[in-house]
C-alpha cells in the first residue's frame, strides 16, 4: 500500500458525487483484469500532493477542495494519476501554502514552463531552424519573473507562434510545440488548465517523466522567493 493523495468536495464527496472523505473509511473495486484508469475500474488518486492540484483543473476541476492523504495499491497510472482497487482514507490534510494563495497563479506557470522544457528538444530535432517554441517559453519566463500587463501581452504573441509550429511540426514536435504554447497562455490567461495540459502534452510523448517532481520543483520557484 502506497501513500497517495485525493481531493473531494467540501462535503467529502468525489467530483461525481460518489461518498469519500471519511477518515478509516476503506473504498473497494472489484478485481479486474487489465484495469483501466479514468475509468469506473478502479478508484482515482495521486502520488504527489501539489500535483494532484496542479492537474485539478483537467481532471476533477473540484473548485473548494479538500485533501486527503490515503493508502492505495497501484494497478495503473499515468504521468502521477493513479489506479487502485482498494484504498483507505487515512486523514484530512491541510492545503499546500501555494493554493489559494496571491502566488497560485505563479506556481501553475512554473510549472507549464518545466513541462515545456523537458520535451522541447523533440520538437527542435525535428525543426532545428525554428525558434518559436523556445521563445514561448522565454515569454513565460519572463512573465514569471515580471507579471504585469506587457509580459503577458508578449506571452500571448510567442504562444500563438508555438501553435501555429505545432500545426505544422511532426507528431513528436507538436507536442513540444503545445507545450510551450500552453506554457505562454498560462502566464497570459491566468488559466489553471492550460498549465495543467502542458502536462499532458508533456506526457504524451515523454511518459518517463517524474511530474510529481516538477511539480515539487516549481512551487520552490515560487514560494522559495524571499
Amino acid at each position: 500500500m502506497q501513500k497517495l493523495f485525493k481531493l473531494t468536495n467540501q462535503d467529502g464527496t468525489t467530483y461525481n458525487g460518489y461518498p469519500y472523505g471519511e477518515v478509516e473509511k476503506i473504498h473497494t473495486k472489484p478485481k479486474k483484469d487489465n484495469p483501466r484508469l479514468c475509468s469506473s475500474d478502479v478508484l482515482h488518486a495521486y502520488r504527489n500532493k501539489n500535483l494532484v492540484f496542479l492537474l485539478n483543473p483537467i481532471h476533477a476541476d473540484i473548485s473548494n477542495p479538500k485533501l486527503w492523504e490515503i493508502k492505495g495499491a497501484v494497478v495503473c497510472h499515468d504521468f502521477g494519476k493513479v489506479g487502485s482497487l482498494t484504498q483507505e482514507v487515512v486523514k484530512e490534510l491541510k492545503l499546500p501554502k501555494w493554493v489559494g494563495s496571491e502566488k497560485e497563479q505563479l506556481v501553475r506557470v512554473a510549472f507549464a514552463i518545466l513541462c515545456a522544457e523537458v520535451v522541447l528538444h523533440h520538437f527542435e530535432d525535428v525543426m532545428p531552424g525554428d525558434d518559436r517554441p523556445r521563445k514561448a517559453v522565454e515569454a513565460a519566463k519572463e512573465y514569471l519573473k515580471n507579471p504585469s500587463v506587457a509580459y503577458a501581452a508578449r506571452a500571448a504573441y510567442a504562444a500563438r507562434a508555438a501553435a501555429y509550429a505545432a500545426a505544422y511540426a511532426a507528431r513528436a514536435a507538436a507536442y513540444a510545440a503545445r507545450a510551450a504554447a500552453y506554457a505562454a497562455y498560462a502566464a497570459y490567461a491566468a488559466r489553471a488548465a492550460y498549465a495543467a495540459r502542458a502536462a499532458a502534452y508533456a506526457a504524451a510523448y515523454a511518459p518517463e517523466i517524474d511530474f510529481g517532481k516538477l511539480a515539487d520543483e516549481a512551487v520552490k520557484m515560487v514560494m522559495g522567493r524571499k
